[in-house]
């Protein structure tokens, strides 16, 4: 039977243990900084009931009770919670950080931890916890990581290893963060004018034509090509979209970021550098960006 402490007690550690706990047996103890607080502690007694999980009265506690120690904190504390833990951790302790912060303050985890001899996973989490419970999607890297998927996968926990490296697992939940959110924005600024002009379905029935044109990886190849060719077109027809949006009163905030970035795309000579002819190979695109950038 495997013993999990969790290091806080919130949404994800709550949601993950009721999962877990459905599951099979399993050992679940938690350490939570809110466990006496008015309106919280209730919170936390109610959960501890539903699980089966056991509130321990301090991190050394919790620690001495579990093998695989989970930290489920918010992100500003994670280092915190990292360097308070290392100094009751041990060799056989498994200490997962479940936490959403950056790639560099993982690996600031991580050598936090090394002193103690524990094997350290950066796990990201790459769905809704309330959703999918302890079935939520999971990239994991680290040295432990591949012990973490093992361990947990029978309890039907979806891990998948993408390195060894702390701070992979992250890095990819943020860079993937940088295009959702980001088309999230694109979108709200988008439709937020056109609905504006009553233009809503036209606008969205020729995007949809387009990108019906191609599969995603298509789309992405094709945009880019002609990104680093057009750039410095596309930046005077951005200033013109600029210019629509802030006579309509509507934000602009998406497409003045758009207009810089060409810009620099533009600045970056890659016309010339591609002959001024679309390149066809996606990997190529990104290398000739990559160099030019780091110049």
């Amino acid at each position: 039977m495997e013993k999990l402490g969790f290091i806080g007690f919130g949404g994800a550690g709550y949601g993950l243990s009721k999962g877990l706990r459905e599951s099979g047996q399993i050992d679940i103890t938690f350490f939570d900084l809110m466990r006496n607080d008015e309106s919280v502690g209730p919170v936390l007694s109610r959960r501890a009931d539903e699980t089966g999980a056991r509130s321990c009265s301090s991190v050394a506690e919790l620690i001495d009770s579990a093998g695989i120690i989970i930290s489920c904190v918010p992100g500003a504390f994670a280092l915190k919670v990292a360097e308070e833990a290392a100094l009751h951790l041990k060799s056989h302790h498994l200490f997962v950080d479940v936490n959403t912060t950056s790639p560099k303050t993982m690996g600031l985890v991580y050598e936090a931890l090394r002193e103690s001899g524990s094997t350290f996973v950066d796990v990201a989490m790459m769905g809704a916890v309330p959703v999918f419970l302890h079935r939520v999607p999971c990239l994991a890297s680290g040295t432990g990581a591949q012990m973490f998927k093992s361990c947990m996968e029978p309890y039907g926990m979806d891990i998948t290893w993408v390195g060894e490296e702390p701070g992979q697992a992250t890095a990819i939940k943020m860079l993937r963060s940088v295009f959702m959110k980001g088309l999230l924005a694109l979108l709200i600024e988008t439709l937020g004018a056109t609905h504006r002009y009553g233009v809503d379905k036209i606008v969205l029935e020729s995007l949809a034509r387009t990108m019906a044109k191609n599969d995603f990886l298509g789309i992405v190849r094709q945009q880019l090509a002609k990104g680093v060719i057009s750039a410095e077109r596309m930046t005077h027809e951005m200033e013109a979209v600029v210019q629509t949006l802030v006579e309509m009163g509507a934000p602009a905030t998406m497409s003045a970021a758009t207009r810089v970035t060409l810009r620099r795309c533009s600045d970056l000579g890659l016309a010339e550098h591609f002959n001024h002819e679309m390149p066809d190979s996606l990997e190529e695109i990104l290398d000739a960006l990559t160099a030019e950038v780091g110049k």
